[in-house]
């Protein structure tokens, strides 16, 4: 279980580099316009979400919640961490 989520921490963290290598795929195949910022950060998390769901399924164990959890430390771990950091940052400029 544990192993399920770091995969879907790694996932999540992930998505957002995977984001620019994958904004030109999904625009060849898609048609219409180019999805918009939201719609393809959804793409690559589900994307990098499949992959880690994949690598789970030939490994025989794993939990769906877990890595569904892993995936949203992951998409939010980095940006929860910089909103601490700047709280603990003493601002001299007031």
């Amino acid at each position: 279980m544990i192993w399920t989520f770091i995969l879907g921490a790694i996932a999540g963290w992930g998505a957002e580099g995977a984001e620019d290598r994958l904004k030109p795929l999904v625009a060849q195949y898609l048609p219409g316009e180019a999805p918009g910022g939201v719609e393809m950060r959804a793409i690559s998390l589900a994307l990098c979400l499949f992959s880690a769901s994949v690598n789970v399924a030939f490994s025989g164990w794993g939990s769906a919640v877990a890595r569904a959890l892993g995936g949203v430390l992951g998409v939010l771990g980095p940006r929860l961490y910089a909103k601490f950091k700047a709280t603990r940052a003493p601002d001299y400029d007031s």
